[in-house]
């Protein structure tokens, strides 16, 4: 009969006179039914929250214990915590909490079987006939929601299982203390009735150790607990909730106790693990033993935010170590947390032992390759060889000192070029805004071909009747610039760098033959002075944003003023403006990009934007679009990948104008040399990936249909 409607004809047939009910085996359904009482819970279940367990147990010092108080009244504010004796631990159901439920006493079978013999003791698969089920609570809307959720119906028969599963589905609304189900003896079976205690009002909550969570964390999701019955899932997911908080944080933390007192205050007893005390030792990166070191402990120690004595335990420590490591110049930093035998206020403390490999002291190198400037200028410039000299951790402050001389032959067949490069860095010069500097010497000296380069008759400018007359002038062109100044860079806001720079210019043209020249092919002057060479005093300044992930944009702006510190310096105002941004999607690139600038004042010819270009408009040659004091330029670029990590392939388009400013600037070169002053171009190409940067094959078209090859490593747009 069990699940089915009882048969009471049936029943009136086992017991006519009634005297059966009264000796027989319906007494021991009644003895034994009546045990459920007994299963009333002792007050509520400890809870041992098992949330995010630390791996080391470190626990929080006192700096004090934060707590803050929910109360019906005020919402939230800080307060002190009901005494803990006066308290008791709450018993939470749900996910990650621990619960356990006492067994059920078993409902013994009763009535007799069909040939009258009494049901053997125990038997708990014995359906038993429910004659009614009533529930017994001070609060109607609570015996309500326990009767929506038990299945227990009058005049059906079940098992002790079936009750004791009900219980539970009682007790799993979380809003119940105590349920006991009680049995009485009737006529008709057995009535069942559950008696429910209810959990207490909540009045006030309480969170002890505390010191990271903020109380708005605290107010929004405990605030919907205050002034109603306390219901553990409610609790559970709160307390989840809270946890959420402290892994975006990345902060480590243990729930140790959760506990309500007789008014109606739960209080939350959290332990956030500090660290204690924090050493500095240096390991030999030869022997990896430990060993003495150059870099001064104050200079590590500044990098440690969060490792140092009082911080509360978290995964942000591994950022300090990639920061000293990146900033500092070290070879490998790593650290050790120690948990000490005796706890402080009832938490473990946790010491710190940072150990630092430093790199070599100072050394010299030497090497060759393949320069990306050489790349774009083609020949044999593109070849390069170098000798370097480097000191590092200078006075144990972690600045370096180096000193780079490069030599790459000339196009022209003559001396080869030699470039010398000097350069003191700091890091991080101490203030509170993470400032670095670098002191440098330079010397570079580029070619002057997109600018002042003897016209010859092309696709693109055959049919251009304005082409000067050119004599017959230098074969090759190049200005040599020697540049000293110093420059500080800092973090602004979250993506944004700025960089201000002050420095002294002295540059000079020159043939292949290394000798002085101040007119090109067309008799068109190459300094603005007119003298052997131009000098400015520069200040110059940079802001840069680089979003990174789904926001992968980048840009740059930079304002640039030469100031006339003496009669012979030169004046003029340089801003420019780059932009990027990439979208992917299915697999694909599209990277879109634009810039242009402008340029106020005296003007040298070598100074002025040039258009046209493997990093400007493609199928063209460099400068070939045209030379002006303005200048746009924009480029869309789609790429998918041919062999993962491998190759790339992609098609582009690029557009770049001189806003017809190419006569603006001295000399007028773009005009001799019959340049369009604005034109685009589009192809494909294939990007190899190697440890250097992507070299780039291309082949690109002009929009007068003349094809060209672009080589050259990466890309600057």
């Amino acid at each position: 009969q069990d699940g089915r409607p009882a048969s009471r004809a049936r029943g009136i047939q086992m017991d006519t006179s009634g005297e059966r009910a009264r000796q027989g085996a319906p007494n021991r359904w009644a003895q034994r039914a009546r045990s459920l009482g007994n299963t009333v819970r002792d007050g509520v279940r400890p809870l041992r929250a098992q949330l995010a367990r630390i791996r080391e147990r470190a626990a929080a010092a006192a700096r004090g214990p934060a707590v803050a108080s929910l109360t019906a009244a005020t919402g939230i504010g800080s307060g002190p915590a009901s005494s803990p004796e006066s308290s008791r631990p709450i018993g939470l159901i749900g996910a990650g909490m621990a619960f356990v439920a006492r067994p059920i006493a078993q409902i013994a079978d009763a009535g007799s079987s069909s040939d009258g013999n009494p049901a053997s003791a125990g038997d708990d698969s014995r359906p038993i006939l429910i004659s009614s089920v009533e529930f017994d609570a001070e609060d109607p809307d609570l015996a309500q929601l326990a009767r929506s959720v038990v299945t227990i119906r009058p005049n059906f028969s079940y098992t002790v299982a079936d009750i004791s599963a009900d219980v539970q589905r009682i007790f799993n609304t979380g809003l119940f203390e105590a349920v006991a189900p009680e049995s009485v003896d009737t006529r008709d079976g057995v009535s069942l009735k559950f008696k429910l205690v209810a959990n207490p009002v909540v009045r006030a909550v309480v969170l002890r150790g505390a010191s990271q969570l903020p109380v708005t964390v605290i107010q929004s999701v405990m605030k919907p607990q205050i002034g109603k019955v306390l219901n553990t899932n409610a609790m559970v997911a709160a307390v989840h909730k809270m946890q959420e908080w402290y892994n975006d944080k990345k902060v480590a933390h243990e729930f140790v106790n959760v506990g309500i007192s007789a008014d109606g205050i739960i209080e939350l007893q959290v332990q956030e693990p500090r660290i204690g005390n924090v050493e500095v030792r240096f390991i030999d990166r030869k022997t990896r033993e430990p060993c003495e070191g150059q870099t001064k402990p104050a200079y590590i120690f500044r990098h440690l935010k969060n490792i140092r004595p009082g911080a509360t335990l978290s995964a942000r420590a591994s950022e300090d170590i990639t920061d000293l490591t990146n900033t500092s110049g070290l070879e490998n930093v790593n650290v050790q947390f120690s948990q000490r035998l005796h706890a402080v206020d009832g938490s473990p403390i946790m010491d710190a032992i940072v150990n630092v490999t430093e790199k070599q002291k100072s050394g010299f190198s030497g090497g060759g390759g393949i320069s990306a400037k050489g790349l774009q200028e083609g020949g044999m410039s593109a070849l390069v060889a170098n000798a370097d000299y480097y000191r590092r951790n200078l006075f144990g402050k972690c600045q370096n000192l180096t000193a780079r001389v490069e030599l790459s032959p000339s196009p022209g067949g003559g001396k080869p070029d030699v470039d010398v490069k000097l350069s003191h860095t700091d890091p991080w010069i101490g203030d509170s805004h993470r400032t670095s500097r670098r002191v440098f010497l330079d010397s570079d000296s580029t070619s002057l071909e997109p600018i002042h380069a003897k016209a010859e008759p092309t696709d693109d400018n055959q049919d251009v009747d304005d082409v000067a007359a050119a004599g017959d002038g230098p074969k090759a062109l190049y200005v040599r610039k020697v540049i000293s100044g110093v420059e500080y860079r800092r973090p602004l806001a979250a993506s944004w760098t700025g960089t201000l720079s002050a420095t002294y210019q002295r540059a000079y043209t020159h043939d292949d033959l290394k000798q002085t020249c101040l007119h090109d092919a067309y008799n068109s002057p190459l300094t603005f002075s007119g003298l052997a060479y131009d000098t400015t005093f520069n200040v110059l300044s940079r802001f840069v944003y680089e979003g990174r992930g789904k926001d992968e944009a980048l840009l740059v702006l930079t304002a640039e003023q030469a100031v006339p510190v003496t009669a012979d310096m030169l004046w003029f105002n340089r801003v420019v403006v780059r932009a990027r941004r990439k979208f992917h999607a299915m697999g694909a690139t599209l990277e879109v990009a634009a810039k242009g600038g402008n340029i106020i004042g005296d003007l040298p010819p070598y100074e002025a934007f040039q258009i046209g270009g493997a990093n400007s408009v493609r199928g063209y040659p460099e400068g070939g679009v045209g030379t002006g004091r303005k200048f746009i330029v924009g480029s869309a670029e789609l790429s998918v990948p041919l062999a993962p990590d491998q190759f790339d392939g992609y098609v582009f388009f690029d557009i770049g104008s001189d806003l017809k400013s190419g006569s603006q600037v001295l000399g007028d070169p773009a005009q001799a040399r019959g340049k369009p002053g604005q034109g685009y171009g589009y192809g494909a190409g294939i990007a190899m990936h190697t440890p250097v940067g992507p070299i780039r094959f291309e082949y690109a078209v002009s929009e007068k249909g003349a094809g060209r090859m672009h080589c050259g490593l990466a890309r600057s747009f």
